[in-house]
């Protein structure tokens, strides 16, 4: 006589069905390493993220800048942008840091991240709300 198939409790069911929900932003990954056309805020934002990062640097004292170039005096002059912490510019470079010149590999490891980053906070979410109600 066979075993009866094992149960699935209840209270591990919503667990696994997030889990399934969240694997598929990562299966479905058309066109990932390339910028979406037409160009839009999304792409804009996206550039910026990946300039700052790439410029992210102990050759440049570490600073979040857009652009360098030679003001007068042939000093180097920044296009400063640090409206936000250092930390996710750093995470973006650790990314990207293995791809060299490839662009494209540097998008998608960017994308993978960010992806990622939003996976472990819909599961962070899924836990509080877990403990906050005592009912999974």
């Amino acid at each position: 006589m066979l075993p009866p198939p094992p149960r699935i409790r209840p209270e591990r069911l919503t667990l696994w069905l997030l889990l399934l929900a969240l694997s598929t932003v990562f299966l479905c990954s058309f066109d990932r390493g390339y910028f979406y056309r037409p160009p839009g805020p999304d792409d804009w934002s996206s550039s910026q993220t990946l300039t700052i990062a790439e410029n992210l640097s102990p050759d440049h004292g570490f600073r979040l800048f857009q652009r360098r170039y030679q003001g007068p005096g042939d000093t180097p002059t920044y296009v400063m942008y640090s409206r936000f912490p250092v930390g996710g510019y750093a995470l973006v470079k650790l990314a990207i840091l293995p791809f060299g010149n490839d662009l494209s590999a540097k998008i998608l490891a960017a994308r993978m991240l960010m992806l990622l980053l939003c996976s472990a906070a819909a599961l962070l979410a899924f836990h509080s709300l877990a403990r906050i109600t005592s009912h999974r």
